[in-house]
């Protein structure tokens, strides 16, 4: 019994330490209005980003929010358009594609490094062949994608919820269309603690009222 008690007060004292741990203006901000309509979790980013880039190579936040998130929650990834102009437009309608064929995790670095390293990728054509060479993604199959009335509106959907969450700093995560985590923030607090911290924090926010 003793122990049993011992156990339930260490547990306590762990949720009240990590319950204050993180503050706001510090380790996430809140937005003065809630965002209505919106998925719970929304993490923006930018195939144009240097930043977006460092961190997706260093930390691989995608295997590590599956690895260490709870089942039941369930991240909504967006690509924004505000970086790089008029290609922009174009890799956001193909992740919308590489996320409905389920091979993020195996264009997203490659994806990265065509726009920011090899400048490989400068059409659609481009896109294209890394979706085949990388993902072994039929051409057929991806162009009937492309071609979709459901990617078109799954396209303008995408658009209008990232304009609706007036973002404009890559990579950052809005929570329950309120709380708003900036990576580079985070970095700068934690450093070589990021990625459990980062964990901790999406916990911490996606149950605060």
């Amino acid at each position: 019994m003793k122990k049993i008690f011992m156990i339930l007060c260490s547990i306590i004292l762990s949720f009240n330490i990590s319950a204050h741990e993180f503050t706001n203006k510090q380790e996430y901000t809140t937005k003065h209005t809630k965002i209505k309509h919106v998925p719970k979790i929304i993490e923006l980013f930018s195939f144009f980003c240097p930043y977006c880039y460092e961190v997706q190579k260093k930390y691989h936040f995608s295997n590590l929010i599956n690895k260490n998130l709870n089942k039941n929650i369930h991240i909504k990834t967006y690509h924004v358009n505000f970086l790089g102009g008029k290609l922009s437009n174009v890799l956001t309608k193909a992740w919308i594609i590489a996320q409905k064929m389920k091979i993020e995790d195996k264009i997203m670095l490659p994806m990265f490094a065509g726009i920011q390293k090899t400048h490989t990728i400068k059409n659609v054509r481009h896109i294209r062949e890394l979706f085949f060479k990388i993902a072994g993604v039929n051409i057929n199959d991806y162009n009937k994608f492309w071609n979709s009335l459901s990617i078109k509106i799954l396209t303008k959907k995408t658009n209008q919820i990232v304009k609706k969450c007036h973002l404009y700093h890559v990579p950052t995560i809005l929570i329950n269309g309120k709380y708003i985590i900036d990576y580079y923030r985070l970095e700068s607090i934690f450093k070589n603690q990021l990625p459990e911290k980062y964990i901790q924090l999406i916990n911490f926010l996606m149950y605060k009222k």
